[in-house]
C-alpha cells in the first residue's frame, strides 16, 4: 500500500476478514497436532524430559533469534509475503517428524524428530514475530478483538472435527503408520494457510533508519526504546508468570494422559476435541463481552479458571472428568489469549511494532525454555499429579500479578488502541 501506516480501506479489510477466515479454517487443521505430537513421542518411548523438549526447544530459539529476527523484519515494507513463507517452512516439520518416527528405531527416531522441530524453531520463530502485526494491519483500526475472535472462533472449531476425526484415524490405523500419516496431513493444511496468508493486504511499515554497524550500540538502542514504554514492561513481567504456568503443563498432559488415566488415542482425541471445543466457545464468549465492556472482564476470570484447572485434573481418574476439564482448560485458555494478546498490542509503539513483539517473544519464551523442563523434572522426582499442583500454583501467581496492576491507564498516542469495534 502506498501509505506507510494508513489502516486498509473498507474493501481491503472486508477482503482481509474474508482471508483470515480461510486461513483460519486450514490454522485449526495445523493445530490440532498439538495434543497428538507429544503422545506419539510418548509412545515412541520419550521420557518426560525429552517431552519437555519438545516444548522448550522453540522457546530457546525464540530466545536466541526473536530480536535479530524482528529487526530484520522491521526494515522489510511489506511483511505478509515473508509471514507466510516462514509459517509454511515450520509446519512442514510435521510431516518430516511423522516419516522419521514411522521409518527408523525409536532410539533413532526420537533425537532425529526434536533435531527436525529444532530446525523447523527458527521458521516458526519469525512466524510467531510476524503475527501480531500482520493480524493487526489486516484487522484495521480498532479490529482486533473482532478479527481475533473469529479467527481463533473458526480455527477452534476446525481443530475441535479436526481432533475428533484424528483421534478415530488413530485407532484404525496401525502405529506408527496412523501418526505418520496423521502429521503429514496436517503439513498439506499448512501449505493451504501460506497460500491464503499471502493474499493479505495490510498498510506498509514506516522504514526506520538502518541499524548502527556496531552490536552494543544496537543493543543499548533496543534497550533505551524499551525502557521509555513502562507498560510494556510491566505487562511483559506480569505474563511471564502466565507463560511459565502453561508451560510447567505441556510434558505433564501427555505423561497424564498415557501414564496416570491410561487413555487410548481415540480418548485422546476426544479430550483434545473437547478442549478445542472448549476454545470455540471462550473466544465466542470473549467476543461479544469485549464488544460491551472491556479485555478486564474477560482476563480475570479466565486466568483464574485456567490456573484451577491442572488442580482438579490432579485427582481425577475418569476420562469423561478429564475431557470435561479439558474443555473448561479451553474456554479459559481462549479467553486468557485474546485478552493479553489485546493488551500486548495496546503497548507496542506504531513505528516499533515488528520491534517490540521479537522483544516479546523474547521475553516471554524465557519462561518457556525452563518451564516445560522443569515440568519434565516435576513428572520424575514428584510425580505428574504434584506436578500439576505446582502449575496450579505458578497460575495463581500469575492472576494476582495481573490483578495488582493499577488500571485506567488510557492508550498513549502512537499506540494501538486497546478499544474494539462496535
Amino acid at each position: 500500500m502506498a501509505d506507510t501506516g494508513a489502516p486498509p480501506q473498507e474493501s481491503v479489510r472486508a477482503r482481509n476478514y474474508r482471508l483470515v477466515a480461510i486461513d483460519s479454517a486450514f490454522v485449526g487443521v495445523v493445530s490440532a497436532a498439538g495434543p497428538f505430537l507429544p503422545v506419539f513421542l510418548v509412545r515412541l518411548g520419550a521420557s518426560g524430559g525429552e517431552v519437555g523438549l519438545l516444548s522448550s526447544i522453540p522457546a530457546l530459539t525464540a530466545v536466541l533469534l526473536a530480536i535479530p529476527v524482528g529487526r530484520w523484519l522491521q526494515r522489510r515494507r511489506n511483511i505478509v509475503p515473508l509471514y507466510s513463507k516462514v509459517r509454511a517452512t515450520g509446519w512442514l516439520a510435521y510431516g518430516a517428524m511423522g516419516l522419521i518416527g514411522a521409518l527408523l528405531p525409536a532410539e533413532a527416531a526420537i533425537p532425529l524428530m526434536l533435531a527436525t522441530w529444532a530446525a523447523a524453531s527458527v521458521a516458526s520463530t519469525a512466524g510467531v514475530v510476524a503475527f501480531p502485526i500482520v493480524m493487526d494491519g489486516a484487522a484495521g483500526p480498532n479490529g482486533r478483538f473482532d478479527l481475533l475472535g473469529r479467527r481463533w472462533m473458526i480455527a477452534g472449531l476446525s481443530m475441535t472435527i479436526t481432533i475428533a476425526l484424528a483421534g478415530q484415524f488413530l485407532r484404525v490405523v496401525p502405529f506408527p503408520g496412523n501418526f505418520a500419516g496423521l502429521l503429514a496431513l496436517f503439513s498439506v493444511a499448512g501449505i493451504g494457510s501460506a497460500l491464503i496468508s499471502r493474499q493479505l493486504v495490510i498498510p506498509d511499515q514506516a522504514q526506520l533508519a538502518p541499524p548502527a554497524a556496531a552490536r552494543s550500540p544496537r543493543l543499548r538502542a533496543l534497550v533505551d526504546l524499551v525502557r521509555a514504554q513502562p507498560s510494556f514492561i510491566r505487562f511483559e513481567l506480569r505474563s511471564i508468570a502466565y507463560t511459565a504456568s502453561i508451560g510447567l503443563v505441556m510434558p505433564l498432559l501427555p505423561l497424564f494422559y498415557v501414564r496416570e488415566v491410561q487413555a487410548p488415542d481415540a480418548w485422546i482425541g476426544i479430550i483434545g476435541s473437547a478442549q478445542a471445543a472448549g476454545a470455540v466457545v471462550g473466544y465466542f464468549s470473549a467476543w461479544r463481552i469485549a464488544r460491551r465492556r472491556s479485555g478486564s472482564a474477560i482476563l480475570f476470570p479466565s486466568m483464574l479458571a485456567a490456573a484451577a484447572v491442572p488442580a482438579m485434573l490432579s485427582v481425577v481418574d475418569w476420562l469423561p472428568a478429564v475431557a470435561a476439564l479439558a474443555f473448561v482448560a479451553g474456554v479459559a485458555a481462549a479467553g486468557t489469549q485474546l485478552a493479553l494478546f489485546d493488551q500486548l498490542v495496546a503497548r507496542i509503539p506504531r513505528d516499533h511494532g515488528v520491534t517490540f513483539s521479537s522483544v516479546d517473544q523474547t521475553i516471554q519464551n524465557i519462561a518457556l525454555i525452563a518451564a516445560p523442563s522443569l515440568g519434565g523434572l516435576l513428572a520424575v522426582t514428584v510425580g505428574v499429579r504434584h506436578g500439576l499442583l505446582v502449575a496450579t500454583a505458578v497460575g495463581l501467581l500469575a492472576f494476582v500479578l495481573f490483578a495488582l496492576e493499577p488500571r485506567g491507564r488510557p492508550a498513549l498516542p502512537g499506540r494501538w488502541s486497546g478499544r474494539t469495534d462496535g
